[in-house]
């Protein structure tokens, strides 16, 4: 009889736990995939950012007296090619990775890295302002009809000593709006 007890009482876990799953008011794990491939991300990428003035706030790292700096967005419109497209090893993304190609290149190597996640279409990008000599950091979603990944920057990362590592990261007071399109 005691060896029957918890198999019963397994099946009757189960048994609630396939009902909840079944329920049309909880989710325990839904697929919703946008069908994204690689070859929609393959191309020269056109990055514009809204004309705008930040100011840095709430900074973190080395040096969080970055905050109240002003920031601008006279770097962009900006164009990158090729962009280097490839799979993710620890998720279901492509990751992105590139350099300017028009006059306002330079030494920051890669002036552009992100991802966009493969089943969900949401993409973070970096790119770097030469100008103000950090990188934006901008999240948005990616529209496969128009190949366009529209959304805003909020964010700021800084190599502050100059070490070739980003250490201080900051807020925007204000975020800036983007579209970056694919041909």
């Amino acid at each position: 009889m005691w060896m029957k007890s918890p198999a019963y009482a397994v099946m009757l876990i189960a048994a609630t736990l396939a009902v909840a799953c079944t329920d049309n008011s909880t989710t325990i794990n839904q697929v919703n995939d946008c069908g994204l491939i690689r070859e929609e991300l393959v191309g020269t990428w056109n990055f514009d950012l809204e004309a705008a003035t930040r100011s840095l706030k709430d900074c973190t790292g080395l040096d969080p007296g970055q905050s109240g700096a002003g920031v601008g967005t006279n770097d962009f419109p900006a164009t990158y090619s090729p962009m280097d497209v490839f799979g993710s090893d620890g998720s279901t993304s492509f990751k992105l990775q590139s350099d300017r190609t028009d006059a306002k290149n330079d030494t920051a190597d890669p002036e552009l890295t992100g991802s966009v996640q493969a089943d969900s279409c949401v993409g973070i990008v970096r790119l770097w302002d030469r100008t103000d000599a950090l990188f934006f950091q901008c999240i948005g979603s990616f529209n496969r009809d128009t190949l366009v990944l529209s959304g805003a920057c909020d964010s700021a990362e800084i190599d502050t000593d100059a070490n070739g590592q980003l250490d201080t990261s900051c807020s925007l007071d204000d975020r800036v709006r983007f579209d970056a399109s694919v041909n």
